[in-house]
C-alpha cells in the first residue's frame, strides 16, 4: 500500500471522498445481490440500505477509527456550536455572564488561597524553616521566650542546623529626611543564615559588629531604603545613617523587596550589641530555626520537648516553661487568616455551584426547545454519540468565554479584596497569575463536561424519534426534563439560603460587637500615639510629657485632656503581671521578703493584673467612670503617697465580698519601684485588647509618683471639634522634642479598626451571598416563564372552563412555593454544617439561630413567590381564544 493510500496520511477531505466511494462500493455490491436473488430493483435497493444500516453513521464510525478524525471532527462541532450560538445571542449572553458571575469569585479566592496559604514563603527551603514556643505550667503557648532558656536550646537540641532569637518593636528613626516610626528588629547572628537571603545591596552584619561596644550598623528594608535616599539602586555608603534612640547606625545592607520577617520591619540590628538578660522569666524574644536535612519536625518537636522538661526540672518555679513545641514559619504566619480563607473560598464554591445550577436550567430549556433538531439529526444517520460530542463542544464555548469574562471580574473582585484585607498576611503576594488562568480553565472545562453529561443524560433516542411525530408534548423525556429543572432550582436556592443564613450570622455577629460598651466615651475624642527617643533622659522625657499635656490642654476648645502608657484597643498586648497585697506601704523592702513568703500566703495575697501608668484627669479624659473613690488627679504629686485605681474586675476577683479602699499592694515587678501603692478608687472595666474579649483586671498607677521610662505613651484630648487640633498637637510635639513622632486617630477610629476584620469578612460573604440570591431569584424567574410558556394551551383551556386568574396566578405560584419550600428545608440542613465553619468568627450569637434561619428562609420563599408570579401574572393575562392559538 502507497503511503497516499494510508488513511493515516490522508486529508480529513481526500479521507472523505475515499470512505464515500468505499461505501458506494458496498452499497452496490449488495444491491447486485439482491437483484441476482430475484428482487426487484427499488426492493433490492432497500433491503440493501436496511442491512448496511446508516451511511452517516458508518462514515463517522470508520472515521473515528482513523488517527486524529476525533481532533478534526470536534473542531467542526465546535464551529458549529458557534454558528448555533450567534443564532441565540439572548441565550448566550445569559449564560456567559451568569457563568462569569459564579466563577469570578472562585478564581479571586483562589489566588487569595495560593497566594497566602499554599505558595512557600520566599525563602529557600522555607519548609525547613520553624519558630519555637515556649509552654507555660498552665499550657499555654507563648510567643516570647526568655534568652537563658533560648542558649540552652542552641547549645543542647541537636536537630536543628541553626537557632536565632528576634524580637520586633515599634520605634522613632531620626536623621533621614523626615522622622519616622517603624518597626525594628534585634537579630542574632545566624538569623540571616536561616532566612539564607543575601541582602540585594550591601552586606549584613560583621563579627565585630556583634559584640557590645562595637560599631552601630543597621541593615534596611526596600522600602526604608527608597524612603532614605533619592537613588536606591546603589549601595549604602559610610554616609548613610540613621538615629535610633540616641545611637546613630550605619547602614551596611538593604535587604530584597520580597524580604519581609519579621512581618513590617523596616531595620534589622545586632541583638549581640546589648548585653545579655539572665531572667529565666523575662520573656522578650521569640525564636526562630531551621531543621538539620534529614530531620522530621515531629523528631525536632521531641527533641525540644526534652530538653525544656529538663531545664524545668532542674530550675522549677525559676522558669515558666514546663515545655516546648516548633511550628512551621508559614502556619505561624498564616495562622489567623486560615481559617477566614477557607470560609471565603468555600463561600464563593457555593456560588459557583449555584451559577452552574443556573445555566444548567438555561442549556436544559434550550435542549427541549432543540428536541424536534435532534430527532431530525437522528433520522438523517447522526448517532447518539455525535450529538454527545456536539453538546460538549457547545457547552465548553459558553463555559471558555464565560470563563474569560470571569477571569476580568476575578481581577475586579481580588483588587476589592486586597483593599480591605489590610491585616491579612502576604497580601502582597497575591495576584492573578498564571495559576489563576489555569485554574479558571480547569474550572471551566469541569463544568462544560458536567453539563453536558447533564443535557445527554436526559436525551432518550426512542424519545427523539417520537418527538419527530408529535413534538414531544407530554413525552417522558420532557417529563425528564422538567424534574432536572425543578431538582436544580432545588439545589440553587439551597445553597443561596446556606450563603444567606452566613452573612446574616456574621452580621448579627458584628451587630452585637458593635453594641458592646467599650466601657469609655467614643464621641469627640482625639488620640496621639507619641513615639519617644528611648535613650533620652527619664527627667527629659518626664518633662516633656507633662509640657505637653499642660499646653494641650490649655488650647481653646479642650474639655479633658491626659495620657496613658497602653491605649485600650491597640491590639498588641499590655504589660501584666503578678501585684502582691501588703497590710502597710513599707511592708516589704526587696523581692527577697516577697520570696520567702510560704506559698500558701502567696497565693493569699497575689494577684495578676494588667498595669498602666495614667496622668492626672485620665478617668476624666476618656470618661471611665469611677464607681468608688476617686480617680488619679494632680494632687497625686511625685512627693505624695503613692496611689493606685483598680478595675471592678479586679476588685470582684481579688476582694470579693471585701472593700478594697485603703488597701495597699505592691507592683514593684512591672515598673522597679518597691514602694507600696494605696488603692484609692475603682473605675468601671474597659475592653483592652477587642470589643469581644472579657474585661482584664488592671492596676492604674500615678504616672507622676511612679515615672519609668518609655518609648512610648498615647495622649487623650477631648472637646468639642479634636480633630481640628491634629496639626496643633503635632506642631508642639515637634517644638517640645524634634524628634518626637505623632500618629493621629479618633477614638471612635481606633474602634472601628478593632472591628476591621469582622466587617471583612461580612462585607465578602454577604458580596456572595447577594450575588447567589438574584441568581437564584432569576433561576426561579427563568423557570416559571419557561414553565407557563410551555403550558399557554392548558391555561386557556381551564380560562374556558371557568378558572379565574387569581386562582391560576395562586397554582402556578404554590407550584413555584413548593419547590422552594424544599430548597429551604435542604438548606436550613445544611446551614447546621455551616455553623461550625462560622463558630470562631461569630460573637454573641449562637450558629443555630432562629431569627436570622427564620428570616432567611421567608425571604427566600417570598422571592421565589413573586419570581413565580411575574411570569404567572403575565400569561393569564392572555385571552383565552389567543392561548389556545398559541397552544
Amino acid at each position: 500500500m502507497s503511503p497516499s493510500s494510508d488513511p493515516k496520511n490522508e486529508s480529513p477531505r481526500d479521507l472523505d471522498r475515499r470512505l464515500d466511494e468505499e461505501i458506494r462500493f458496498h452499497l452496490e455490491q449488495q444491491i447486485e445481490k439482491n437483484l441476482r436473488a430475484g428482487m426487484a430493483p427499488e426492493e433490492a435497493r432497500r433491503a440493501a440500505h436496511l442491512k448496511f444500516g446508516g451511511v452517516e453513521s458508518a462514515r463517522e464510525y470508520t472515521r473515528d477509527e482513523f488517527r486524529f478524525a476525533w481532533l478534526e471532527d470536534f473542531a467542526r462541532d465546535v464551529r458549529i456550536g458557534v454558528r448555533s450560538l450567534r443564532r441565540t445571542p439572548s441565550f448566550a449572553f445569559a449564560f456567559i455572564v451568569t457563568f462569569a458571575l459564579g466563577i469570578g469569585a472562585p478564581v479571586a479566592m483562589f489566588s487569595v488561597y495560593e497566594g497566602v496559604l499554599l505558595r512557600p514563603l520566599p525563602y529557600p527551603d522555607s519548609d525547613r524553616i520553624v519558630r519555637l514556643f515556649q509552654i507555660s505550667d498552665k499550657g499555654l503557648r507563648g510567643s516570647n521566650i526568655s534568652e537563658p532558656n533560648f542558649l540552652d536550646w542552641q547549645a543542647q537540641t541537636k536537630s536543628f542546623e541553626a537557632m536565632a532569637e528576634f524580637n520586633r518593636w515599634e520605634t522613632p528613626i531620626s536623621g533621614i529626611k523626615d522622622p519616622v516610626v517603624t518597626y525594628t528588629s534585634a537579630v542574632s547572628r545566624p538569623f540571616f543564615d536561616i532566612m539564607r537571603v543575601r541582602p540585594a545591596l550591601g552586606r549584613t552584619f560583621l563579627e565585630d559588629e556583634l559584640r557590645v561596644g562595637g560599631p552601630k550598623v543597621a541593615v534596611v528594608s526596600n522600602s526604608f531604603w527608597r524612603r532614605m535616599t533619592d537613588d536606591p539602586s546603589r549601595a549604602p555608603g559610610s554616609n548613610d545613617t540613621l538615629r535610633i534612640a540616641s545611637s546613630v547606625y550605619t547602614v551596611v545592607g538593604v535587604m530584597p523587596p520580597s524580604f519581609d520577617f519579621p512581618l513590617g520591619v523596616g531595620v534589622w540590628t545586632p541583638r549581640e550589641e546589648n548585653p545579655p538578660q539572665t531572667s529565666r522569666t523575662a520573656h522578650n524574644f521569640q525564636v526562630i530555626a531551621r531543621l538539620k536535612d534529614g530531620v522530621s519536625l515531629d523528631s525536632a518537636r521531641a527533641d525540644l520537648g526534652t530538653v525544656s522538661r529538663a531545664l524545668k526540672a532542674v530550675y522549677k518555679d525559676g522558669t515558666a516553661m514546663k515545655d516546648a513545641t516548633a511550628l512551621p514559619l508559614l502556619e505561624v504566619l498564616t495562622g489567623t487568616a486560615r481559617g477566614g480563607i477557607n470560609l471565603l473560598f468555600a463561600a464563593s464554591l457555593l456560588l459557583l455551584v449555584v451559577a452552574a445550577a443556573n445555566v444548567s436550567n438555561l442549556l436544559i430549556a434550550r435542549a427541549q426547545a432543540r428536541t424536534r433538531e435532534f430527532a431530525i439529526q437522528l433520522s438523517l444517520g447522526a448517532t447518539r454519540g455525535r450529538l454527545v460530542r456536539r453538546s460538549i463542544a457547545e457547552a465548553l464555548v459558553l463555559c471558555a468565554a464565560g470563563g474569560g469574562l470571569g477571569l476580568i471580574i476575578a481581577a475586579v473582585v481580588l483588587r476589592l479584596f486586597l483593599a480591605v484585607a489590610t491585616a491579612a498576611p502576604r497580601t502582597g503576594e497575591v495576584a492573578l497569575n498564571l495559576g489563576s488562568v489555569l485554574f479558571a480553565a480547569g474550572l471551566s472545562f469541569a463544568v462544560a463536561i458536567a453539563l453536558s453529561v447533564l443535557m445527554s443524560a436526559g436525551r432518550d433516542t426512542r424519545a427523539l424519534a417520537l418527538a419527530l411525530m408529535d413534538s414531544t408534548r407530554g413525552s417522558s423525556s420532557s417529563r425528564g426534563q422538567a424534574r432536572a429543572r425543578h431538582s436544580l432550582i432545588v439545589v440553587e436556592l439551597a445553597i443561596t439560603l446556606v450563603l444567606l443564613v452566613g452573612a446574616g450570622l456574621l452580621a448579627k455577629s458584628l451587630q452585637a460587637v458593635m453594641s458592646i460598651d467599650p466601657g469609655f466615651s467614643l464621641d469627640n475624642a482625639l488620640v496621639a500615639d507619641i513615639a519617644l527617643n528611648w535613650d533620652q533622659p527619664l527627667p527629659q522625657q518626664v518633662a516633656f510629657r507633662d509640657r505637653l499635656m499642660e499646653q494641650v490642654a490649655a488650647l481653646p476648645g479642650v474639655e479633658a485632656a491626659s495620657y496613658v502608657s497602653d491605649f485600650p484597643l491597640g491590639g498588641s498586648g499590655y504589660a501584666n503581671g503578678t501585684f502582691t497585697e501588703m497590710t502597710r506601704p513599707d511592708e516589704f523592702s526587696s523581692w527577697d521578703q516577697i520570696r520567702a513568703l510560704s506559698p500558701e500566703e502567696r497565693a493569699a495575697r497575689q494577684a495578676e493584673a494588667n498595669y498602666r501608668l495614667a496622668g492626672p484627669g485620665y478617668f476624666e479624659a476618656m470618661k471611665i467612670p469611677i464607681l468608688r473613690g476617686r480617680g488619679i488627679g494632680p494632687e497625686d504629686r511625685p512627693d505624695a503617697p503613692q496611689v493606685a485605681v483598680i478595675s471592678e474586675s479586679l476588685a470582684k476577683t481579688k476582694w470579693q465580698g471585701q472593700d478594697p479602699i485603703g488597701r495597699f499592694i505592691q507592683f514593684g515587678n512591672m515598673d522597679g519601684d518597691q514602694n507600696g501603692m494605696r488603692i484609692v478608687g475603682i473605675a468601671g472595666d474597659i475592653h483592652e485588647l477587642s470589643l469581644e474579649a472579657a474585661a482584664s483586671p488592671t492596676v492604674y498607677g500615678a504616672a507622676q509618683q511612679r515615672p519609668v521610662k518609655a518609648s512610648r505613651f498615647s495622649l487623650v484630648v477631648r472637646g468639642p471639634e479634636p480633630g481640628a487640633l491634629g496639626d496643633t498637637i503635632r506642631r508642639i510635639a515637634r517644638d517640645l522634642d524634634p524628634e518626637a513622632a505623632v500618629r493621629l486617630r479618633t477614638m471612635d477610629g481606633a474602634v472601628d479598626a478593632a472591628l476591621v476584620g469582622r466587617r471583612f469578612y461580612l462585607w465578602l460573604v454577604g458580596a456572595f451571598s447577594v450575588v447567589a440570591f438574584a441568581l437564584a431569584a432569576f433561576g426561579v424567574y427563568g423557570l416559571i416563564s419557561y414553565s407557563v410558556a410551555q403550558r399557554v394551551r392548558e391555561i386557556g383551556i381551564r380560562k374556558v372552563l371557568g378558572a379565574e386568574n387569581r386562582d391560576l396566578v395562586a397554582w402556578i405560584v404554590k407550584g413555584a412555593l413548593g419547590l422552594a419550600g424544599i430548597g429551604v428545608a435542604i438548606g436550613i440542613v445544611c446551614a447546621f454544617f455551616l455553623g461550625g465553619v462560622l463558630k470562631s468568627l461569630l460573637y454573641g450569637v449562637q450558629t443555630t439561630d432562629t431569627t436570622v434561619l427564620a428570616t432567611v428562609a421567608l425571604l427566600t420563599l417570598a422571592t421565589a413567590a413573586f419570581a413565580s408570579w411575574l411570569p404567572a401574572r403575565r400569561v393569564v393575562s392572555i385571552a383565552p381564544t389567543e392561548s389556545l392559538r398559541e397552544g
